[in-house]
């Protein structure tokens, strides 16, 4: 839809340039997160010289031994859409349509995997136009917080006022950098002709409709067409932030550690030359640098005196003294490295369990516990983007000429119970008249299917006055009050 001549921005300039710098100068950060997620951060070192010894031996080019990613991995993991629903069964029929054509299903795993990574993640909401310009389906597509950057109101921080997505076409003579700003009355698109100076007034922004499409574009919406999903307001801080020292310490240690593997499984051995002795007997050739090529064998029964069968004895002539350098010890790396795997489990409150192949074999009880901070991170994180994309697909109905209906988005529970000690408890608690319903959200089921299940359940067994025949009790209908004797 083009924008008519009044519709035309008289300041869009003032805005642009700045945006433009602040998504450039914020790109390195989440290049450093993503470095970090994907253990390609390099190393560095305290000394030129241990670097050049290393980059002798191939190790400043090893992979890193990278934990970090378990920081985000950890909690995203936690975040599984179960439905997105309302109480019309024709809008749900729509929300289902919407997310199959744009795939949401394999999408938004990766934006909310991302969000978790940069700490900032965009869905962009948009619809599309058949020939007349009549809104036929939706867009929304997930977005680069490398390209694109939101911006608040200064006195209503939560007020989102305007987004820029900008991105580089071409190269070198042909570079050309593309940027659109989006506001909540219209969408203007630029371009700029090579590298963009920081001097504004060096820049030569040009409204761009080379593609056939205006420069200037109507949003009849009244709102801007991009959904921020952070971990942090008013932007988000990398789930793994907290990883980052320590995952460099680990990357040291486990390079450090490779460098004497080899010395470890071939020690180092020295023999001190005796200046008094005669170098001229029969063991001459076992040590001359020819050797086996000069006939001198220490398998020969003849030639040599080196004889490596149990008992043996070796006369070594013309040596004093022969010995093998002790290697590094290996527990100078491995203790720190567990030290530093613990100090990121606390940094991070990812539990440790989550960093150990084994689990540190604890029991249900206490893993649960120790994941305490896990699952209230992971709710928090369910509440914020679940909010969000409410939002977003409120806004695709209202694209399509929908009312905007109550949108539930229910999520897998974080919670969950399948141990023998946490259904006892929950037992307990069952004949302590806790009710049905409070007794299966705490072993982790979906309220949605707790609703159903309890719907279609006779009243007796879910009735809280009636303990004793609800599902797995044990007590037959005695009472913590039954008062009665012999």
């Amino acid at each position: 839809m083009s924008t008519p001549a009044h519709l035309e921005p008289v300041n869009g300039l003032d805005y642009l340039h700045a945006d433009y710098w602040d998504l450039v100068n914020a790109r390195p950060e989440y290049d450093r997160a993503e470095q970090f997620y994907c253990g390609m951060v390099e190393e560095s070192y305290a000394s030129p010289k241990v670097a050049r010894l290393l980059s002798q031996v191939g190790l400043t080019d090893f992979p890193n031994f990278n934990l970090a990613h378990i920081a985000v991995d950890a909690l995203i993991d936690q975040l599984h859409i179960n439905s997105v629903t309302t109480e019309d069964n024709a809008l749900d029929n729509l929300l289902d349509d919407l997310g199959d054509s744009n795939d949401l299903d394999e999408e938004f795993p990766i934006l909310l995997r991302n969000a978790g990574k940069f700490g900032d993640a965009y869905l962009f909401v948009w619809p599309s136009a058949d020939a007349e310009g009549n809104a036929v389906d939706v867009r929304m597509e997930p977005q680069d917080p490398r390209v694109v950057r939101a911006f608040y109101s200064v006195e209503n921080p939560n007020l989102l006022v305007r987004v820029i997505k900008s991105w580089e076409e071409g190269l070198k003579e042909t570079l050309v950098v593309r940027a659109n700003l989006y506001f909540s009355d219209h969408i203007e698109r630029w371009s700029h002709k090579g590298k963009v100076p920081k001097d504004p007034k060096r820049a030569k922004w040009e409204p761009f409709s080379a593609d056939g499409m205006p420069a200037y574009i109507e949003n009849p919406y009244g709102r801007v067409p991009y959904f921020h999903y952070r971990t942090d307001r008013p932007y988000g801080v990398p789930l793994h932030i907290n990883a980052y020292g320590p995952q460099l310490a680990i990357n040291k240690l486990v390079t450090a550690h490779l460098a004497t593997v080899d010395y470890q499984s071939f020690p180092q051995r020295y023999a001190l030359l005796d200046p008094t002795a005669d170098a001229s007997g029969s063991q001459a050739g076992d040590f001359t640098p020819d050797h086996p090529e000069d006939g001198f064998s220490p398998e020969s029964p003849v030639d040599s005196q080196l004889d490596a069968s149990p008992n043996a004895i070796w006369q070594l002539q013309g040596y004093k003294e022969v010995g093998q350098f002790d290697p590094a010890n290996p527990d100078a790396f491995m203790k720190p490295l567990e030290s530093y795997k613990e100090l990121m489990s606390q940094a991070t409150q990812i539990p440790p369990q989550a960093f150990e192949l084994d689990g540190h074999n604890i029991s249900g009880e206490a893993r649960r516990v120790a994941s305490e901070p896990l699952y209230n991170r992971a709710e928090s994180l369910q509440r914020s983007f679940g909010n969000t994309l409410r939002k977003a697909y409120a806004f695709a109905l209202e694209i399509l000429g929908e009312d905007a209906a109550d949108i539930t988005v229910n999520w897998k529970p974080v919670r969950n119970i399948n141990d023998l000690t946490g259904w006892q408890t929950l037992l307990i608690k069952q004949s302590m008249r806790v009710p049905l319903d409070v007794i299966l959200a705490e072993a982790g089921y979906n309220s949605a299917d707790i609703d159903q299940w309890l719907s279609q359940a006779p009243a007796e067994t879910t009735s809280p006055n009636n303990p004793g025949s609800q599902v797995g009790d044990t007590t037959e209908g005695v009472t913590p009050n039954d008062n009665s004797s012999g």
